[in-house]
């Protein structure tokens, strides 16, 4: 039987989108036989790609939000750093992109690859939470936010099929369902056993970018004033960040498989991203969601199960709160959904092996 080889993109600011990617790739390859991605993915989500063991071809990294202790600055300046972004990952994908021999693209929220792959007239999926950005806070922030989510629209208008996971416009080419996640590799009995978790565990995570060195600090603060033996606390500070380990504090920089520590955890503690919180709720496992200030979207994560910016000042009461719930029904995912919709769009659009 043939192969199809296409593009998988992935927008590089932190590792949500990788982690949603790798998860609907592995979902795509086991129900279909000949499907072949070369991921387009810079630092930090390169790393998560590789270590996923795909191939990838390396790209320029998207910028991060400006932030200065969980507070998030005037995002002007990220509009004017991802404009440029836009120029050289355009740039970098004329001289490097094959469009001859990778016959679609799936994009996860990564735009520049999918600007290119219409003017190949490639067929394209684009794979999004929402279609509308809403951060700016200032009149120069909102006039720079107000050309780019109608440049945005414009672009995702073009493509064959959006997904995405939160309120979007009835077009015909969108098709909302609910969250995707990595799955679990095994139990959460046989986890803990493989992992050596032996106590309570509380899994701190701050995701791929620099934004949440103060969750970071503060839970280490918190764990210190807890005084209680029978917990431990592992932290993942991403690539960008560094944690020093201490009695009872365990830190990785970089974990491939994150979504197995937070099965296994007793509790985890995050700045609102939309992947670990997800993985949290598919888990089952109590979350605490304490999302830097101004940042609408983890602020409205974080909102959803009753949590806000201010919480931080109260993270040891919350963390004695939630060790004490216990484990929560695990939420459906739409993994299943995703990868039919996707198939669908693949087999319509390019034809089968």
């Amino acid at each position: 039987m043939g192969e199809i080889q296409g593009y998988f993109a992935v927008h590089s600011q932190g590792l949500g989108h990788a982690t949603r990617a790798v998860a609907l790739a592995r979902g795509l390859q086991a129900r279909r036989e000949g499907l072949y991605f070369l991921f387009l993915a810079g630092v930090p989500a390169l790393d998560l790609v590789v270590a996923s063991g795909f191939d990838a071809l390396t790209a320029p990294p998207a910028p991060d939000w400006p932030a200065k202790d969980g507070i998030l600055q005037p995002v002007w300046r990220w509009y004017v750093d991802y404009a440029r972004y836009l120029r050289v990952a355009r740039r970098f994908l004329r001289r490097e992109g094959d469009w001859r021999s990778n016959r679609f693209l799936l994009s996860d929220g990564e735009v520049a690859s999918v600007r290119e792959a219409l003017r190949h007239n490639v067929p394209t999926a684009l794979i999004v939470n929402t279609l509308r950005h809403d951060f700016a806070q200032d009149p120069a922030s909102r006039l720079l936010e107000g050309y780019g989510n109608r440049w945005f629209s414009s672009v995702a208008r073009q493509v064959d099929l959006i997904l995405t996971f939160d309120d979007a416009p009835p077009w015909p080419n969108v098709r909302r369902i609910p969250p995707v996640v990595r799955p679990f590799s095994a139990s959460r009995e046989k986890l803990r056993e493989d992992l050596f978790l032996r106590k309570k565990t509380i899994l701190v995570t701050a995701g791929g970018t620099a934004i949440g060195e103060y969750l970071l600090r503060a839970a280490v603060e918190a764990f210190r004033g807890l005084d209680r033996d029978e917990v431990s606390m592992v932290v993942v500070s991403g690539p960008r960040l560094k944690v020093d380990p201490e009695p009872g504090v365990y830190t990785f920089g970089f974990l491939p498989n994150l979504q197995d520590y937070v099965l296994a955890a007793d509790l985890v503690i995050t700045a609102g991203g939309k992947g670990t919180v997800n993985e949290a709720l598919a888990a089952g496992t109590p979350i605490i969601a304490i999302p830097p200030k101004g940042h609408v979207e983890a602020e409205r994560n974080a909102a959803a199960l009753g949590y806000r910016h201010e919480d931080l000042a109260r993270l040891r009461d919350l963390i004695v709160e939630k060790l004490a719930v216990g484990r929560l029904p695990p939420r459906s995912t739409g993994n299943e959904e995703a990868v039919r919709i996707l198939l669908e769009f693949l087999d319509s659009k390019v034809g089968s092996p």
